[in-house]
């Protein structure tokens, strides 16, 4: 005799068996039929048997072919394979087929399309249309609050932003999802970027504090605090701020206008030789690599299998052209966005290999065909977004080198102009009386050492000499 537990889980083991193999065999049975409807028959089961990606395709079809609205279960088999497959397969997509889908996901997809085409009144309808009580809402509050800044409009974007972190609050306390904690600490960076982009920088100071050190969006927050320093001309914490990426757990880190900013703040402080030496540091560093990422840029254009199989080189062996893009792959790899899409495609080759497990026939030549096209389009989704993200940090560069020019040329003019002053050069490197700080802020000596309750809270003791 077994023992109970054992006749328990034997049973239910042989019922989740047989239920998938009856739910492939009802897909397979549709398949072999005439009907006019045997593909949403195909697709439903598909669907029912946890095969979302091979699905995908036949979803995409039946939006872009029906004239109809989805009815009720194909509906629920949209968000079922959304929740899987995530939402950019379906950015793809014209809005004209999105807006067949009535779903609170469709409308969260399609606002995104349009937030990106500048189409912002319709992409607000379309969000203030997601009701508060679904999943996709924390998110939705965030794209409102986004678009509400773009238009300057921060009354309204302060209210989403606060919708947004209240919901995602509420979520993170059922499910602990470190996704929903990254959502909720973008909005309260959003709230913080509002009242910089009022110029209330005070408010917007006290507002970044609010983010935990913890949360993977701090990294870029400290740039964004230095620059709010540098407008409160409060140019020796700004500069303390930017120190902190100096720290080895920020290797990861690229933004090339924190030396712009470095710089700037010391020609701020009329430290020209220390603006000038960053200058010059930048300039050695970055403008050969610059050019081969240029390069690279141009040759490949839109081949997005070679960036997908670049950065899929690098993340196995640590190659990569130069000193710059190995940064570059390195920060990519640690996005959230890159990481989820990463996710999913391990997600459709495991089902790859789930369906190669069945015997074979023409239904399973059939959709190994479909799920091949969604594995193929999502490695195309992933090259593109790298390829994304290297133009982006390209631009970065080049609006660096300008920012670095003009720097350079203006310490010159400052330098000939103190040269024919006669001025007597008799500088120290600082003091504690020249820095400013509130009740809450403590001194403590910097020796070289990053220590991690220290980071962004460096602040420098220098003396304009202006």
């Amino acid at each position: 005799m077994f023992p109970k537990r054992l006749l328990i889980l034997s049973l239910m083991s042989a019922f989740i068996s047989t239920t998938g193999v009856a739910g492939w065999n009802q897909a397979n049975q549709a398949f072999q039929s005439n009907a006019g409807n045997k593909e949403k028959r195909i697709l439903l089961e598909l669907v029912d048997e946890g095969y979302y990606f091979s699905a995908l395709p036949l979803m995409k079809e039946h939006l872009t072919t029906s004239s109809r609205d989805l009815d009720l279960a194909m509906e629920r088999a949209l968000s079922k394979i959304i929740a899987t497959v995530g939402v950019k397969q379906f950015e793809t997509l014209p809005s004209r087929y999105l807006a067949r889908s009535s779903s609170q996901n469709m409308r969260y997809i399609n606002a995104k399309k349009l937030m990106r085409e500048q189409k912002y009144a319709d992409a607000i309808r379309l969000l203030k249309g997601i009701r508060k009580n679904h999943p996709i809402s924390p998110y939705a509050y965030n794209m409102l609050g986004s678009i509400y800044s773009i238009e300057k409009s921060y009354a309204n974007a302060s209210v989403a932003f606060r919708d947004c972190i209240g919901v995602s609050n509420a979520r993170i306390n059922v499910n602990r999802s470190d996704r929903l904690k990254l959502n909720r600490d973008y909005c309260l960076a959003g709230l913080a970027r509002n009242k910089f982009g009022a110029a209330d920088y005070n408010d917007s100071d006290l507002l970044y504090l609010d983010i935990p050190k913890s949360s993977p969006v701090w990294p870029e927050i400290l740039f964004e605090e230095a620059w709010n320093s540098y407008y409160q001309k409060n140019y020796n914490r700004s500069l303390g701020k930017l120190v902190t990426y100096k720290a080895p757990v920020f290797e990861h880190v690229f933004n090339p206008e924190i030396e712009v900013l470095n710089a700037l703040t010391y020609l701020r402080l009329c430290l020209y030789q220390d603006a000038r030496n960053i200058s010059d540091d930048f300039y050695a560093k970055y403008i050969d690599d610059a050019k081969k990422l240029r390069a690279y840029l141009r040759k490949y254009r839109t081949n997005y299998d070679f960036y997908y199989d670049l950065v899929s080189r690098y993340e196995q062996s640590r190659y990569a052209p130069s000193e710059l893009m190995a940064t570059l792959f390195k920060s990519i790899s640690r996005e959230q966005v890159y990481e989820d899409m990463k996710s999913q495609l391990k997600g459709a080759i495991y089902e790859y290999r789930r369906i190669k497990g069945q015997r074979d026939n023409r239904f399973k030549r059939y959709v190994i065909q479909n799920l091949q096209e969604a594995i193929g389009a999502q490695k195309t989704i992933l090259g593109s977004f790298i390829r994304s993200k290297l133009t982006s940090h390209y631009a970065q560069l080049f609006r660096a080198f300008e920012g670095m020019s003009y720097i350079k040329l203006e310490v010159l003019a400052q330098k000939k102009a103190k040269l024919y002053s006669f001025e007597k050069d008799n500088r120290s490197r600082g003091d504690i009386k020249y820095i400013q700080r509130n009740e809450k802020q403590y001194f403590w000596d910097f020796n070289g050492e990053f220590w991690a309750d220290e980071l962004g809270d460096y602040v420098f003791a220098l003396k304009s000499e202006c």
